[in-house]
């Protein structure tokens, strides 16, 4: 597993200066020392490790301690050269780092949590280490006493964690979505507000003292920045992720947001610019643009003698429309949708050419990133995670006369790229002569296929992407083809094509391989089977 470190981010496309590896298990967390060419890296494998830069430009490990839990987050102070290490069995671990970057000691160890800290702040002003743990709760203990101030539980698992250090407050995200504000005291606490708006578990947090703004990152793909010093209840909704938001930076000096998905995804945000609020949907029992009614609005689909329509909302507006009124798709950047989105006709024409230009950059981290840290500085990026072995984009099967038979897109396109993409590799890989290589390269894609009696097997991959592990991939797919359907043709595929997707569906998520086993994958799609003649059976029964 490893940690990558990239360069200046905030200005331009980041470039990949060195990659370290070691750990066995994934990384969770990730801090580059400032002033020194330095990472301090915790695994889940138990360990805790510090990679100094060695004269070679190589990164090897100048302290390897192993402690007795894997370790999950971690919170260092640099000026103090103490760090904390939070633990799956809920315990947090104070060190004191020599100045020379060779031992480490021992301090303190702190029963903060019956359950797994998922994330940890310490101040170095009031002495505290505060820390929030799946237990439900938030805690802040004294570091010098090593005593309980106090704790907080929640409805939810507590996910994440930011702290003012001049104020005392403490931001917490949990896991039903919602961000509650605390204002610490040595002996009690009071609830200032809850912050709702995402419809997702909260992944990261990220505050910045000087604006008094707060980002936050969820599972539900979006970025949420609010207001607090303006006291207005503003808040800016960024949607640019595919997957679920695990890291968020703000830069105050040149006023960019980085945000850092699952999926390795970094996504760059230009904050220096003026944002327009996403709108509140609407409610409504009928279309506002046609007045056509909803499929629950009984009374007016009798006196229409209409069939009720589907509910959509427009995302610049906020309209509650139906489908035939909200057919457009755009992109509207001001008010943060960096990809289509539904708008209505009339929002879709008010929206001029200008108002399209992206406002942030995406850039690809080659690895599931699980962390962040940034040294504005130096212009250092670390991301750490687990590594990612193949990321595919797509996945076609298609005849030698060019008919395609399966198709299964991982990353989210338009259908004019689709149908582009099917008409390049139907040309290039069937007139290809039996005996060339399986591997092409196409734009920014490495194309790896392979024939199997009349179908090819066709995959779209990162050209950084082992092509021989992929060749495997698609073989393993046609063993549980041939498994499952027995010695597999294409008429199998052509009358049967569900179960095809199924079993893929059950082999590959989101372009990476879920489950190889054969044996678990067929015991699935027999109890699929055997739900879907239940089901069969059931509704062909009479209902008197």
């Amino acid at each position: 597993m490893a940690a990558e470190i990239h360069s200046r981010p905030q200005t331009s496309r980041p470039v990949l200066l060195n990659k370290i590896e070691g750990h066995s298990d994934g990384v969770n967390a990730a801090v580059l020392i400032p002033k020194e060419d330095g990472v301090i890296t915790v695994s889940e494998d138990r360990t805790i490790r510090v990679w100094l830069k060695r004269d070679s430009g190589q990164f090897w490990p100048s302290i390897y301690h192993t402690v007795s839990s894997p370790c999950s987050c971690m919170s260092y102070h640099h000026d103090s050269r103490r760090i904390f290490i939070g633990q799956d069995n809920g315990a947090i671990v104070e060190f004191l780092i020599s100045e020379d970057f060779n031992k480490m000691n021992h301090v303190k160890t702190y029963p903060a949590h019956q359950n797994r800290v998922s994330d940890m702040v310490f101040s170095l002003e009031s002495e505290w280490v505060v820390s929030t743990g799946q237990d439900k709760s938030v805690s802040w203990m004294c570091t010098e006493s090593g005593s309980m101030l106090g704790r907080h539980y929640f409805s939810s698992w507590a996910s994440c964690l930011q702290y003012d250090q001049e104020t005392q407050h403490a931001f917490v995200g949990d896991y039903s979505g919602q961000i509650t504000l605390l204002k610490l005291e040595r002996q009690t606490y009071s609830i200032i507000t809850t912050l709702k708006g995402h419809e997702g578990s909260i992944g990261a947090l990220w505050w910045d003292p000087v604006q008094k703004l707060l980002f936050s990152g969820a599972s539900d793909h979006s970025v949420i920045m609010w207001d607090i010093g303006g006291r207005k209840g503003r808040t800016l909704l960024l949607q640019g992720h595919h997957e679920r938001v695990q890291a968020v930076r703000y830069l105050q000096l040149t006023r960019q947001l980085l945000t850092c998905s699952v999926d390795g995804g970094i996504t760059v945000w230009n904050m220096d610019t003026q944002r327009e609020e996403a709108p509140q949907w609407l409610d409504s029992d009928s279309c506002q643009k046609c007045e056509q009614p909803f499929f629950w609005n009984i009374k007016q689909m009798w006196d229409s003698r209409t069939i009720g329509l589907r509910q959509h909302h427009c995302r610049k507006c906020g309209q509650a429309v139906c489908a035939k009124c909200s057919s457009k798709r755009s992109t509207f950047p001001l008010m943060g949708f960096e990809f289509q989105v539904r708008v209505c006709d009339s929002c879709f024409d008010t929206i001029k050419e200008e108002d399209r230009t992206a406002l942030a950059t995406f850039h690809e981290g080659k690895h599931n990133i699980a962390h962040m840290d940034i040294d504005p500085s130096r212009g250092l990026m670390v991301t750490c995670g687990s590594d990612r072995i193949v990321k595919m984009h797509f996945l076609l099967l298609f005849n030698r006369q060019s008919r395609l038979r399966l198709q299964k897109w991982f990353t989210p396109v338009s259908e004019r790229y689709k149908r582009k993409v099917i008409r390049d590799m139907t040309m290039m890989v069937v007139g290809r002569p039996a005996r060339s290589c399986n591997f092409l390269q196409w734009r920014d894609l490495k194309i790896v296929y392979k024939r199997y009696a009349s179908l090819y097997f066709c995959v779209g991959m990162e050209s950084e992407d082992n092509e021989l592990l992929t060749l495997e991939v698609l073989h393993r797919y046609v063993e549980m083809l041939d498994k499952y359907f027995g010695n597999v043709c294409e008429l199998d595929l052509i009358f049967n094509f569900e179960k095809a997707y199924y079993i893929l569906d059950e082999f590959l998520m989101g372009g990476e391989v879920l489950e190889t086993s054969k044996i678990d994958i067929g015991v699935a799609i027999e109890d699929a089977d055997v739900l879907q003649e239940t089901l069969e059976e059931y509704m062909s029964k009479p209902t008197y």
